[in-house]
């Protein structure tokens, strides 16, 4: 039996049913799968426009190892004044590159929960941030569960009056996701994220997101969708209750992936 519910989770590949939140499953040694993101931000108390892509190399080392490099674009288009009237729009734009490590401990169909270990370092011009997570989800009936615990600590060089200057930030999140199977091929669910920023020790601010997510997959290929409104503020309000200084107020992000 328990090797039936192994031999069925696996020959789920490495798709995800949620956007931000992340799932326990590996590809096995020889599979890979390209993966491509797009993550739109939108809503400051300014003009304001960001779109985040990514394209990622999957492979599978070992049964419950896999690991994944990416590539990485940013681009941002924002009123140069920020709140002040009279400023024009200018825009930036980033590249960086990013490797990812993830281990299955435990299998959420033949044990009681699906537990694993995430690990991915970021490479940009003047910055480099370090990430690590711990993953839960458990499949039950028609339902799939996924709890994620997350560490992010980022070091940023910029000058400040000619002198180089590094800027530390630890950040850390927490990502549930809860979704429901129409079918064995599509579902639909909620994702709810909690983004912290401590900077020098102080608890900068905490911002609450929770939207719809829809997943669709095939034997060769997957999407999936999920819309996050910015609900409110746990700590550190800049506008009304929301945290508009480093988040927006809706973020939206598009994956899609295909085995090769």
């Amino acid at each position: 039996m328990l090797v039936l519910f192994t031999a069925i989770s696996n020959s789920s590949a490495n798709e995800r049913r949620f956007a931000y939140t992340y799932e326990t499953s590996v590809l096995l040694p020889g599979n890979r799968e390209i993966e491509v993101w797009n993550t739109f931000r939108t809503g400051k108390s300014y003009f304001f426009r960001r779109i985040d892509q990514r394209v990622e190399y999957e492979f599978g080392v070992s049964r419950d190892l896999m690991s994944s490099v990416y590539l990485n674009y940013s681009m941002k288009t924002e009123d140069s004044n920020g709140d002040a009237p009279g400023g024009n729009s200018t825009s930036s734009y980033e590249l960086g590159f990013s490797n990812e490590w993830k281990y299955k401990l435990t299998d959420r169909m033949a044990d009681p929960v699906g537990i694993g270990l995430y690990g991915e370092f970021t490479l940009i011009p003047g910055e480099f941030e370090l990430e690590g997570k711990i993953l839960f989800d458990k499949e039950f009936k028609d339902f799939l569960f996924a709890f994620n615990s997350v560490v992010e600590h980022e070091w940023e060089t910029e000058l400040d009056n000619g002198e180089s200057k590094t800027l530390k930030e630890l950040k850390v999140e927490f990502d549930l996701g809860a979704a429901f199977f129409l079918s064995p091929q599509f579902t639909i669910g909620l994702e709810i994220r909690n983004h912290n920023e401590i900077v020098s020790g102080t608890w900068e601010h905490s911002a609450l997101f929770a939207g719809p997510v829809l997943s669709f997959t095939t034997d060769k290929w997957w999407a999936t969708a999920t819309v996050l409104p910015q609900l409110t503020s746990l700590n550190g309000a800049t506008s009304g209750n929301l945290v508009l200084d480093e988040h927006e107020r809706v973020e939206t992000r598009l994956l899609f992936s295909f085995q090769l």
